[in-house]
């Protein structure tokens, strides 16, 4: 048998080091959606895939559903709503948090409530931001983008 070119070799120093796969330069960051009105969900969709960022979207109508989901997966982002049927936003982040086997780092809630009091604690519960709806499209990019970016350095830094 004969040894291959070396032409034809990729040298391994050419090879960039990843040391988590969720650093990798063509890995997919995942989003999930969580509303329970469909026209929410689309529209926070259509303003994530304006981003041009190539993110994996899942979107969902329950937080329990979502929960149970979480269970296996690893998320970059959630953006959920409030008001849910079964649970509200706070109860959501408060079980995202206490969840072991849960790795979401970044919770974006979105509210029809205004009051300054509830926003604060969502913050202080784990929520990285409380935006009132409906979310003006630029913040909500805004802060989606500066989110998953910081989750990639987060992972490319091995934590």
């Amino acid at each position: 048998m004969q040894p291959q070119s070396t032409k034809s070799m990729t040298s391994i120093s050419n090879i960039p080091k990843v040391s988590n796969i969720r650093s990798a330069p063509k890995f997919r960051q995942t989003v999930l959606l969580i509303d329970d009105q469909p026209t929410a969900l689309n529209i926070h969709a259509a303003i994530i895939k304006s981003l041009k960022m190539d993110l994996k979207i899942v979107s969902m109508t329950d937080h329990v559903e979502a929960l149970a989901w979480l269970q296996n997966k690893q998320v970059d982002l959630i953006i959920t709503d409030f008001r849910m049927r079964h649970t509200d936003g706070m109860q959501f982040v408060q079980a995202l948090k206490n969840a072991a086997n849960v790795l979401a780092h970044a919770i974006v809630v979105v509210t029809v409530l205004k009051e300054h009091a509830i926003h604060q604690e969502l913050i202080a519960a784990g929520a990285s931001a409380c935006l009132t709806k409906p979310a003006q499209t630029n913040e909500l990019a805004k802060i989606v983008k500066n989110l998953l970016v910081q989750s990639k350095q987060y992972y490319a830094l091995g934590l």
